[in-house]
């Protein structure tokens, strides 16, 4: 067979190359006929096709870095059969990979990782929500785009598979960090393009979507710049932190400032505690943290001065409202929002709304510069939106996986002995614990397409803790250091 397949394979037939080129052709001048942005959209699912095929490790990073970088007018642009999205066909064929992979070299060996329970039952009330919505009359569209985000963490289960302890360390972390900075660049150049460098007097937020994985991309960095910084080199981490630094301060998101805060403040005590019990110091936590907080700050304020464009004066004016909250009239529109949904909530407490459900509240305007009635889908709280929707059954099954995923990433970092293993858990438990606090002014964990990256990221960690937490000894244990090492 393969003696005959060989002279038809041959670059220089042509019979093959016909066919070829002819695809080739129909690829470039079918999509044309629409628009230039068709031609990218064709060409860029060849590509991902060919490079996805029969690769389920392959297919999920191209699902992470697709979901986080792609932006939300090129999505929309593209009208895609049934509704689906890019990164939802990426799914399919992921899952098309696992089962062929299951069954046919895997003999139905399928890989397990704590906490798969409770992402099970999470699934499970998710199913049961569709059910209640559907029941108390909400409009069956709305209904589906709902419950999709909360199906994306079924790919918690695909991660497992591939999660291996060198897999998710050295191949993902990368993956994700070239996403964030492919999130990073469009900010920037975004930005730059809308401002006026002669003058520099003017200034524009960017509220984009992307910017909600700016914070866990900044995260990944640092912590490989802690723990294994031999992997890419000290001056490239910090030309990386610096680069994403830039791009999350132009987000002027308050929430997001403050769960990177939280997480960065994670991240410096995990450096501190992962020494030896007896040589441990809060002061250097301090100092970690600090050090690349002013580091961050002094990049943020070069390029201020490079662009001209003040930044600072914007959002020190924006973060006054965490002091007096009533002098940013959206913050009261969402306040106003929360309210609505407690009193829908307190309706059914139990098992929620159902998924469809909509809320309608006076919000702010700033095209009117007027409050008016909006009819919004969601609250812009990961907390209100899980009781809103699934219940106060599906509020604590979510936050309890969230839990379970930030412990067993703790305690991995403690047991691992690889620096790119440590680095890679550490930057997990610090992710974790920033979602869990932007959670309160920020739905993204359930609402919307970055969804389905934290559902692999918490598939990738279970896989890794369950993996290091087999082979015993914690690591300052096993390889105790001398007082004052790092």
């Amino acid at each position: 067979m393969r003696a005959a397949l060989e002279p038809l394979a041959h670059p220089g037939n042509w019979r093959l190359l016909a066919p070829v080129g002819v695809a080739v052709c129909l690829l470039v001048l079918g999509p044309a006929l629409w628009s230039p942005q068709h031609v990218l959209l064709a060409s860029g699912a060849a590509l991902a096709a060919g490079y996805i095929l029969f690769s389920l490790r392959r297919a999920l990073a191209a699902m992470v870095v697709l979901t986080v970088a792609l932006p939300v007018h090129v999505i929309d642009s593209g009208r895609l059969p049934l509704g689906l999205r890019p990164e939802e066909i990426l799914l399919v064929a992921a899952f098309t990979f696992a089962f062929v992979d299951l069954v046919y070299r895997r003999g139905l060996d399928f890989t397990r990782a704590r906490p798969d329970g409770l992402v099970a039952l999470f699934l499970a009330l998710a199913a049961l929500s569709v059910a209640i919505g559907l029941y108390r009359g909400n409009d069956p569209s709305a209904v589906v785009r709902n419950a999709r985000y909360a199906f994306y963490y079924s790919a918690f289960f695909l991660a497992v598979q591939v999660g291996e302890e060198r897999v998710a360390a050295r191949y993902f972390v990368p993956v994700c960090i070239a996403a964030g900075l492919a999130v990073s660049a469009e900010y920037i150049l975004e930005f730059v393009g809308a401002i006026d460098l002669s003058a520099g007097s003017r200034f524009v937020r960017l509220g984009r979507r992307q910017g909600v994985f700016l914070p866990a991309a900044l995260l990944l960095v640092a912590n490989v710049f802690l723990h294994d910084p031999r992997r890419w080199g000290r001056t490239a981490c910090i030309a990386l932190f610096l680069f994403m630094g830039v791009a999350l301060a132009l987000t002027m998101g308050r929430g997001m400032w403050v769960a990177f805060g939280a997480g960065l403040a994670v991240t410096a005590w995990l450096r501190e505690a992962g020494r030896p019990a007896d040589s441990r110091r809060l002061w250097r936590a301090a100092v970690v943290a600090a050090a690349l907080a002013a580091v961050l700050a002094a990049g943020i304020l070069s390029f201020q001065r490079l662009t001209g464009a003040a930044i600072s004066a914007h959002a020190v004016e924006r973060s006054r409202t965490f002091v007096d909250f009533s002098r940013d009239v959206q913050v009261l529109g969402r306040i106003l929002n929360y309210a609505t949904a407690a009193e829908t909530i307190a309706a059914h407490p139990a098992l929620g709304s159902g998924q469809g459900t909509t809320l309608t509240s006076y919000s702010f305007n700033p095209e009117t510069g007027r409050f008016e009635t909006w009819t919004s889908w969601t609250v812009d709280s990961l907390y209100l939106t899980l009781w809103l929707k699934m219940g106060l059954a599906g509020l604590l099954v979510f936050t309890g996986l969230c839990v379970q995923v930030l412990r067993r990433a703790h305690r991995a970092f403690h047991r691992a002995t690889d620096p790119a293993t440590r680095a890679f858990a550490a930057a997990g438990t610090a992710i974790t614990a920033a979602m869990l606090i932007l959670g309160l002014s920020d739905g993204s964990l359930v609402n919307g397409r970055f969804a389905l990256v934290f559902a692999v990221l918490f598939g990738l960690l279970a896989r890794v803790a369950d993996q290091v937490e087999g082979r015993g000894a914690p690591a300052a244990a096993a390889t105790p250091q001398p007082q004052g090492m790092s």
